[in-house]
């Protein structure tokens, strides 16, 4: 027999003891609100992350020259590292854009080489010397290593190579043609680690950095294109960037000026936000089931409770407090699922993190709750509250006569 206690605290004790009753479906109830709303949670942020994450790890850098081809390709190959490039420019096109008005800062790349499957990138030392990949943040190496000389059969390894492989200052290596390892395609040069590059949290930490003329002359190349290169990075000033855009993609067709960076890769993620909302309405349908389930639950617990509920209303429980029993039952198991929610996210956004990071080199930020996750929270509240007004209704209603009678 129950002592009975003051309206809702009797109301709660009795709600956490059908929790526990009915353990299993309880706890299928909760999972399954806390998948619904960690995947919405996850799908959101992920995408808004991705999204911000990518726009500031173009390295400072606001637009690409390369060859005739895809503006995304363009960024992605020189920027990113993922991605083959379109074509050569000749070294000329690097002499004319660095001298050209509005042009803060070009400097050439070339790629089309590799070490264990990492690429080697070509530039003047410049670009690690004196370009700020963040505003007021050169590149750095770590204690004991430089930059490499301009003529020198030198590499400057990103941290997020350096740990991977274990290179270290002193090492020598020599580089495999073209962007994927095969054992067959080693080239006889040598190259000696001169530095390693104190992590940035870009996609600068997933290369090898070389002198350019290393790449433009390495033994096996074709010497013809001994007076290319990849890419230009360019940072402007001013309007160069529409003069320039002008100037090679709609007049000229001779480059591709890829401009603005950020631009191109909003355009880019715009074109997957099908997926994004296929991901919500999964959601949506889970968080469905899952409200379902709670319903189902909490008619369980009233079918095997209507003795003790009326035996609680003959020692002088009001309706309101009976039925009170079946509204908290389901908000207790909608504010666990809300709160395993976040822990759903947390566990996608570390593993979404980390193969983001481990694929581009983009580094994202770290797991965080925001405005949404506080939306979402009121939702399954709110969804709790809806799975438990119907049970609660029946209790409201249920005559004593019948619910006193002893069941077998």
């Amino acid at each position: 027999m129950y002592m009975i206690r003051p309206g809702l605290s009797i109301a709660l004790f009795l709600a956490l003891r059908g929790v526990r009753k009915h353990a299993f479906s309880s706890f299928l109830a909760i999972f399954t609100i806390a998948m619904a709303a960690g995947l919405f949670l996850s799908t959101w942020k992920i995408n808004d992350e991705t999204r911000r994450a990518f726009n500031h790890s173009s390295s400072g850098f606001d637009a690409v020259l390369g060859a005739r081809g895809s503006k995304l390709q363009i960024i992605l190959n020189s920027l990113f590292h993922v991605e083959a490039s379109p074509g050569n420019l000749p070294w000329e096109q690097y002499e004319i854009i660095k001298k050209t008005k509005g042009v803060k800062e070009a400097y050439p790349i070339a790629v089309g080489d590799n070490y264990l499957g990492y690429r080697l990138v070509g530039t003047e030392p410049d670009l690690l010397l004196k370009h700020e990949w963040k505003p007021g943040h050169h590149y750095k190496t770590e204690a004991g290593g430089r930059i490499f000389t301009p003529l020198a059969k030198e590499a400057v390894v990103g941290s997020f190579v350096a740990r991977k492989i274990g290179l270290q200052v002193g090492d020598q290596f020599h580089p495999y043609h073209g962007l994927n390892f095969k054992e067959e395609n080693k080239h006889r040069d040598i190259y000696v680690v001169v530095g390693i590059l104190e992590a940035t949290g870009t996609p600068a930490d997933r290369v090898i950095w070389v002198p350019i003329k290393g790449i433009q002359f390495m033994d096996g190349h074709d010497q013809s294109m001994s007076h290319s290169l990849s890419a230009v990075l360019l940072s402007l000033k001013g309007a160069a960037g529409f003069s320039l855009d002008m100037k090679y993609n709609k007049q000229g067709n001779v480059a591709t000026m890829a401009w603005p960076v950020a631009s191109t890769l909003s355009s880019f993620f715009d074109k997957f936000s099908w997926f994004q909302k296929v991901l919500e309405l999964v959601a949506g349908m889970i968080a469905i089931v899952g409200s379902l389930i709670i319903v189902l639950t909490l008619r369980s617990s009233m079918n095997e409770r209507k003795r003790e509920f009326a035996i609680l209303r003959c020692l002088g429980a009001s309706r309101q407090i009976v039925s009170s029993v079946m509204v908290l039952q389901s908000l207790i198991l909608a504010c666990c699922g809300a709160f395993s929610g976040f822990l759903f996210q947390y566990i996608i956004h570390f593993l979404a993190s980390y193969i983001i990071r481990e694929n581009t080199g983009v580094l994202m930020h770290d797991f965080s709750i925001d405005i949404m996750g506080a939306y979402v929270f009121g939702t399954v509240l709110l969804i709790g509250l809806a799975g438990g007004v119907l049970p609660a209704r029946q209790v409201y209603k249920a005559e004593l006569s019948e619910n006193l009678k002893q069941t077998t």
